[in-house]
């Protein structure tokens, strides 16, 4: 009778605190014919990882920064610093950064969280309103130079969701239509950053 006690008391903590580590389903937008190129640029053995891709990029930089993170079928997850130069004369730099296996629950965490709060599904046609009705016939517009394109994408297999607002801090200051679904985008990024930097 105590060894069952004592099996019960060591399994309940494992159960209880074991980590899901398995991709949750995801409502995609689009389904495309081919698989996602990103399988592999990145060079992943595991086709139907899932591709988290948070990328920048503007003027003054010249290319596109990007981050990427990759969950594996495995419980694995990887990432990768991207910087892809707007001139074919010059070559993308891909660089893999380390994740410890103890760090991977805090990953898994967070896109369960992401995914089971639905924080992944934005009203793509509010990522870019420019322009609103003043209601007496005019219309006021916000022009913003030299600012920085977000974008936000996520991949597995032939499915994709993808998103990009230009300068949207500059709207959500100023809440203009479209801003919180803007705020949402910045937040699903900023999350996902915050972790990386993190662990």
């Amino acid at each position: 009778m105590n060894k069952i006690l004592v099996y019960i008391l060591i399994l309940i903590p494992i159960l209880v605190f074991s980590q899901k580590r398995t991709i949750p389903k995801i409502d995609w937008q689009i389904e495309t014919e081919t698989e996602n190129n990103y399988v592999d640029f990145l060079k992943l053995k595991d086709r139907n990882s899932l591709i988290i891709k948070i990328a920048y990029s503007s003027y003054w930089t010249k290319a596109q920064v990007s981050e990427f993170i990759v969950f594996q079928n495995n419980g694995k997850v990887l990432r990768f610093n991207v910087y892809q130069p707007n001139s074919s004369e010059l070559k993308t730099k891909i660089k893999r950064k380390r994740i410890s296996k103890k760090e991977y629950k805090f990953y898994w965490n967070h896109l369960n969280n992401i995914i089971h709060g639905k924080k992944y599904i934005i009203d793509k046609s509010k990522l870019n309103i420019t322009s609103k009705s003043n209601g007496d016939g005019t219309s006021s517009v916000i022009s913003v130079s030299d600012g920085t394109n977000y974008s936000f994408w996520m991949f597995q297999g032939k499915n994709y969701l993808a998103y990009g607002s230009y300068s949207p801090l500059s709207f959500i200051d100023s809440e203009f239509p479209g801003w919180e679904e803007r705020k949402k985008l910045v937040e699903l990024m900023n999350g996902f950053e915050k972790l990386t930097k993190k662990y």
